[in-house]
This record gives C-alpha cells, sequence and structure tokens, in this order.
C-alpha cells in the first residue's frame, strides 16, 4: 500500500525507535553468546589437556611401577621437567610460570599438572594448545553472522508491524474522509433542492414547489438528528418515560410523507400495540433510521410492509438485496448497503447503538425478492 507522508513519518518514527529497541537486544545477546561460547571453549580446551597430561602421568607411573614402555600420544605438544626444572623431554622449550595451573601466552594455552609425582624424574607436565584467537574469532564470527540474520528478521518482522499497526488508522482516516464527504453530499442535495424550489415557488404560487419544500427540510432535519446522536449521545442525558411505538410509527411516516410520495411506495401497516420504557427521542430515532433506510433502498412504485406484533417491530421492502458479506457489517459505523444510494453510513449504527443501550434484539434477513430488519423491543440479546 501507498503510504502518505503523516504515514510515512508515523511508521519511520515507530521503525527508528523499533531499530533502537533491537539493536540493544541483539548486541546483548551476541555478547552474552560470545561470552558463553568462549568460555565453552576455553573448558573445553582445558579439558582435553588435562587429559593429555593425565595419559603422560599414567604412562609415567606404569613404566617405573610395572615396567611398561613410556609411551606420548602422537599429536600432543608437551614439555616435561624435573623438579629442579630442567628439561628432560619435549617439543617445546617456552618458558612459562609453574606457580598456575593454566597461563596464556602468545595466543596459546599452557596447561601444568604434577600428577606424575616424580616418577621417571618427571615433577612437571606442561601441555600446550594454540591457535585459541583464531577459535574465538570464528565464534565472534559466526555470532556476528548469526545476530546481522536476526537483527534482519527483527526489521522485517517490525516494518510488517508498522505497517498492519498503520492499517486501521488508515482505515478510520478513509471512513471519515468518506463520511466527511458523503455528508457533505447529503446536505447538498436538500440544500439546493430547497433554494431552487424556494425560487420557484417565489415565482409560481405552485403548490408543488412548496411539498419540495418541506420534504427538503424534513431531509436537513433528519440529518441533523443522526449527526447529533452520532456526536452528542454520550453528552445527552437520558429521559425514560413510557414510550408508545405505534404513536411514533405513525409520527415518522408523516415526517416522512412527502418523500414516500415523490418515490411513488406504498405503505402496509399492520400495528398493534406497544407500550415500552425508554427515552423517547432514541426510539423515534431509531425508527426513524430503519424507515428512512426501507425508503431510500427501495425500488421506485413498490411496497414497505411495517408490523407492530407483540413488540415486535418488522419493516420490509423490496430492494436489491444485501450480499451475505454486508449482512455482517452492515451496523458498523460508515457502512452501507448501496454505496450509490447516498447515505453517509451512520444511520444503521445509531440503530445498533440504541438496541445495545436497552437490550433489544435486531437481526435483518435479505433475498432477491426482500429485505427485512426486525426489532425485538421485548426481548434481550442473549
Amino acid at each position: 500500500m501507498s503510504l502518505s507522508r503523516s504515514e510515512k513519518r508515523a511508521l519511520f518514527r515507530f521503525f527508528f525507535t523499533y531499530i533502537i529497541a533491537v539493536g540493544i537486544v541483539v548486541v546483548s545477546f551476541a555478547y552474552f553468546q560470545y561470552s558463553i561460547k568462549k568460555e565453552s571453549l576455553k573448558d573445553k580446551i582445558v579439558a582435553k589437556l588435562q587429559r593429555e597430561a593425565f595419559d603422560i602421568a599414567s604412562s609415567a607411573i606404569d613404566a617405573q611401577m610395572e615396567g611398561k614402555k613410556f609411551v606420548i600420544p602422537q599429536g600432543i605438544n608437551f614439555l616435561l621437567l624435573d623438579k629442579n626444572q630442567k628439561f628432560i623431554k619435549g617439543n617445546f622449550h617456552e618458558k612459562i610460570s609453574l606457580d598456575k595451573s593454566l597461563s596464556f601466552k602468545n595466543d596459546c594455552i599452557y596447561y601444568v599438572d604434577k600428577s606424575a609425582k616424580g616418577h621417571l624424574g618427571i615433577e612437571y607436565i606442561i601441555i600446550k594448545e594454540c591457535g585459541i584467537n583464531a577459535k574465538y574469532r570464528k565464534i565472534l564470527k559466526n555470532i556476528v553472522l548469526l545476530s546481522l540474520l536476526y537483527f534482519l528478521f527483527l526489521l522485517g518482522i517490525g516494518w510488517y508491524l508498522g505497517k498492519l499497526f498503520l492499517q486501521p488508522m488508515r482505515e478510520s482516516l478513509e471512513n471519515l474522509d468518506r463520511f466527511i464527504k458523503d455528508s457533505t453530499h447529503e446536505l447538498n442535495t436538500p440544500v439546493t433542492t430547497l433554494l431552487l424550489a424556494t425560487q420557484k415557488y417565489k415565482k409560481t404560487n405552485n403548490p408543488k414547489y412548496l411539498d419540495i419544500i418541506i420534504m427538503s427540510a424534513r431531509l436537513l432535519s433528519s440529518i441533523h438528528q443522526d449527526l447529533t446522536y452520532a456526536t452528542l449521545a454520550k453528552k445527552r442525558k437520558n429521559h425514560l418515560q413510557q414510550v408508545d411505538i405505534v404513536s411514533i410509527i405513525e409520527d415518522i411516516l408523516r415526517f416522512f410523507d412527502v418523500l414516500i410520495d415523490q418515490k411513488g411506495l406504498t405503505i402496509s401497516k399492520e400495528l398493534h400495540s406497544c407500550t415500552i420504557e425508554a427515552d423517547p427521542d432514541e426510539i423515534r430515532l431509531l425508527i426513524k433510521n430503519l424507515i428512512d433506510n426501507a425508503i431510500k433502498y427501495a425500488f421506485k412504485n413498490s411496497k414497505i410492509n411495517i408490523t407492530l406484533q407483540r413488540c415486535q417491530l418488522s419493516i420490509t421492502n423490496r430492494s436489491k438485496p444485501i450480499p451475505r458479506k454486508k449482512l455482517k457489517t452492515i451496523f458498523e459505523r460508515y457502512q452501507r448497503a448501496e454505496s450509490d444510494q447516498g447515505g453517509y453510513g451512520i444511520g444503521l449504527h445509531i440503530v445498533q447503538r440504541i438496541c445495545k443501550k436497552y437490550n433489544f434484539l435486531i437481526s435483518v434477513e435479505s433475498n432477491e425478492e426482500k429485505t427485512t430488519f426486525t426489532v425485538a423491543f421485548n426481548q434481550s440479546k442473549k
């Protein structure tokens, strides 16, 4: 995905901080790994030198005590000294301290062993292993390479996570941008219509333009109600009282009568008494949005069925079927069943918020023939 300038800045700030944190972790990991492996190598070398010294000491003891042949294994760098530190036998002549069992000198480790106990005149067995620094460098090289690969892998993960974390922000901004554009368009249509109809009415005094003015004013009022609730719902106080659902439905149908006539719609009603305790403004907003949605998406010259039985409201219209994927997100903010039908995607979200607040059960069904929204005022979600 292409990134905007602000998104790039946010991503690079995150990535810079992430690189520093990962760098500290990787360097610390490499340091401890190197220290551990270096110490482990040293222990292995010392153990090897100890075994070689033990073999020589054992051979010297056996040679003196049992008359066996004194044998020194091949490939060992050794030096045998008597108690006066004089040379007996060996393949190197470096002078080292005999006070310590381990000495380091010129890239070599020297191990001093005294287990021969003077047999065959041997008092000191010195074993040498060289090339230690080269082995340390090899360990360091492997750890640096591994750490670099690990660092690059974590950088890739960080870049992916950074873009992943930006995705919700981008979607929110895109939704907000679309909402602003759609809201502007929704407001522009009735405002333009209102101005034109007012000019025409002044010139002709034709009553049909008065109906258009009324319709446009009501559309503006409807949009204003939705936007006010969407932005100020948390601040408004509830006014609970007994609400007559039938009365509200009738009021809303009268509110939309001009729009209903304009689309040539027929309203079929079967309304039975239902009274609930709630904030009347919120119930009015809920029902208004459901009826508005039914009118907006209904085919021209079709029928809308509104039934209220046992405090269960069903509103059915003939319209394009809502895609199965959309059914799962239809109540989310900024979602619309059809983008070509206008709207700004908060009406059904408001419906869901109100239903959730009062624990009303809401559902939607859609097929090739009809779409039905149902609200059960007397049931709670389970």
